[in-house]
């Protein structure tokens, strides 16, 4: 479906006032509409919101940059802020088998012995060969199981992709199509850019504020309007010409379900690791990574304190979700002294626990199909996480969307 946002009547209400909600304001206020965002917070930035820890603001979520991300960079450059962008190259893990290993560079790949070496080899090359692949569409029709079996053999499958896709996906992982672990590939691939040694991350000075607080500057400026605490499930609104919805609980579609998270933050006395963010390969950890901040991203608003996220992806059906914070911490305690014994509760000063529970839609075989259009009904419409596909959703995709969505393509 194609249409033309010029042809429709100017005022426009946006439900959501994260990312996708900010971005589409922006836009849609450069193109000459009216446009006012509702959020029911008392805040704005959605799944980028963000706390104050010491001196300096940290996201509750763990976020970072590609150095593909090209509308994000742009996004910032056009709002003036790109100077607060600063890039690292920095160390990855992955915890098996008792031990946490090195998963930064291919020479790391080649001595993860939890594989055999012929299958290292293997998955190094299969890896390459995938950011190559441009019809994507075949691999949505098999499961990421079958083509990672059929490509780099059961082992790999069992030690590597599978407990990532398990704490992604839950009881999901062997059901998730193809098409999503080659996304994944052909991603990592090009943030190592032209020789594949190591990622290159990004993270904004001052955090994601910094973006949150100049979409909303630069939205007021305009003769944008922004209510917070004013959330609706009665849409479309009436006394706007179109409503746009971007949160996913306002709307449903048959055949897009989530998963939650639930995330912990710990602020250290000394580092956990050496490593920036680590994958968890053990079923019997209660969560599926740990991202130490501060290994990558270090602020003297910090006051020297060490950042650990720790998070896992949970159906709604888990019992952690009526779990106090209390609880939620002491399980991921646990679950830190499984991968470090000698690890003690006293390292930790303070912890924050944050849940969403529409964090990741699933992805399912012949998933294109089933996406939601933009239009929904007459004078509605719906621009959110569930039409990022088969890119894993982030800060760059939701503003990606927001672009296609003013541009009048489905």
């Amino acid at each position: 479906m194609r249409y033309n946002i010029r042809e429709m009547n100017r005022r426009a209400a946006i439900i959501g006032g994260g990312i996708t909600g900010l971005t589409l304001a922006y836009f849609l206020l450069k193109k000459g509409s009216q446009a006012v965002v509702f959020e029911k917070e008392d805040h704005l930035g959605g799944a980028l919101s963000t706390f104050r820890i010491e001196d300096a603001l940290l996201e509750k979520f763990y976020h970072h940059f590609f150095v593909q991300d090209s509308a994000a960079i742009g996004l910032l450059r056009e709002l003036g802020i790109d100077d607060h962008l600063h890039w690292v190259y920095p160390r990855m893990g992955f915890y098996s088998q008792e031990k946490t290993y090195s998963f930064t560079t291919p020479i790391d790949l080649l001595r993860f012995s939890p594989i055999g070496f012929a299958e290292r080899v293997k998955f190094g090359l299969f890896s390459l060969q995938a950011k190559g692949v441009k019809d994507w569409i075949p691999l949505e029709n098999i499961t990421a199981r079958e083509w990672i079996v059929s490509n780099m053999g059961e082992n790999v499958y069992q030690k590597v992709w599978k407990p990532m896709l398990r704490g992604k996906f839950g009881p999901y992982a062997d059901r998730i199509p193809a098409s999503f672990a080659w996304s994944r590939l052909k991603a990592r691939s090009l943030s190592r850019g032209r020789f594949g040694t190591r990622e290159k991350l990004g993270y904004l000075r001052g955090s994601y504020q910094v973006l949150i607080g100049a979409l909303t500057e630069h939205i007021r400026k305009m003769g944008g309007e922004i209510r917070l605490n004013c959330g609706t499930q009665n849409v479309p609104l009436s006394d706007c010409d179109l409503t746009v919805v971007t949160t996913p609980n306002v709307v449903s579609f048959p055949g897009i379900d989530y998963l939650g998270n639930i995330c912990v933050v710990l602020k250290l006395k000394s580092r956990f690791s050496r490593h920036y963010w680590t994958n968890i390969g053990d079923e019997n950890i209660p969560f599926c990574a740990l991202i130490e901040h501060t290994n990558a991203f270090d602020d003297k608003g910090y006051n020297g304190f060490k950042l650990l996220y720790i998070s896992n992806y949970l159906e709604h059906s888990h019992p952690l979700w009526g779990a106090s914070d209390r609880e939620v911490f002491d399980v991921y305690v646990q679950g830190l002294k499984r991968i470090k014994p000698f690890f003690s509760e006293n390292e930790v000063v303070e912890y924050f626990v944050f849940r969403e529970k529409f964090a990741q839609p699933i992805p399912t075989l012949g998933h294109s199909r089933k996406i939601p259009p933009f239009a929904v009904r007459d004078k509605l419409y719906y621009v959110s996480s569930a039409q990022i596909y088969p890119e894993d959703r982030g800060v760059n995709d939701s503003i990606r969307l927001a672009e296609r969505f003013v541009k009048g393509n489905s």
